[in-house]
């Protein structure tokens, strides 16, 4: 399977959401900028392969909220920034794909695929004066494969985020932010926690000692 197909028309709904929420009457376009900690976990001994398809990089969320405005928010850009990193300091060697089952090279050696996927997004902007809190809820699910495509499982991880607003804009960036962290925490030091990926981790340790 390739999974650069679909990706101009994806890019083209994407722009034309863009340009109408820019030409509606009252609108919110974020393009989310973020900063994410490298965590501090002993790396596991594997080398994975991940593969970050177009529809989590170009992930746009659109939204209209009553008595508000239409939102638009980028976050394909965070996604990738957070999950490279994360899963670089998480393993010995980390290489990515663009198509899958994989075709690997013969000097390239991998143990698993990594495919995350961007399975929910909401969120809340107050517009009384009792709540001042912007709320963000994020559902990300990590699947992993065998190279030859056989999953092994799927994992769902969530994080939520919270943010005083002063201003609606950098609330909404900051909550998204704290969110998308507490899902980068909860991979890092839950993954082995997984019954499924401790059968597998435990599977390749046995193999490098054939």
């Amino acid at each position: 399977m390739n999974i650069m197909n679909g990706t101009n028309s994806r890019r083209q709904l994407q722009t034309i959401i863009v340009l109408v929420s820019m030409l509606s009457g009252c609108s919110t376009s974020i393009w989310v900028e973020a900063d994410f900690p490298r965590p501090l976990v002993e790396q596991l001994p594997v080398s994975m392969g991940l593969i970050l398809d177009d529809d989590l990089l170009d992930y746009v969320h659109y939204e209209e909220l009553p008595r508000q405005a239409a939102y638009t928010i980028q976050i394909g850009e965070a996604n990738e920034l957070m999950l490279v990193q994360l899963f670089e300091s998480m393993f010995t060697d980390l290489t990515e794909y663009n198509e899958f089952p994989l075709i690997q090279p013969d000097s390239v050696e991998i143990d698993g695929v990594l495919w995350p996927e961007l399975e929910r997004f909401e969120f809340d902007v107050p517009i009384g004066q009792r709540d001042q809190f912007v709320e963000v809820w994020i559902q990300y699910l990590v699947k992993l494969y065998e190279t030859d495509g056989q999953l092994v499982t799927e994992w769902p991880v969530s994080g939520y985020g919270k943010a005083e607003m002063i201003d609606r804009n950098v609330a909404l960036n900051r909550a998204i932010v704290v969110a998308m962290r507490e899902v980068g925490a909860t991979i890092s030091t839950k993954f082995t926690d997984q019954p499924e990926l401790q059968d597998w981790l435990q599977e390749r340790g046995n193999e490098a000692t054939l």
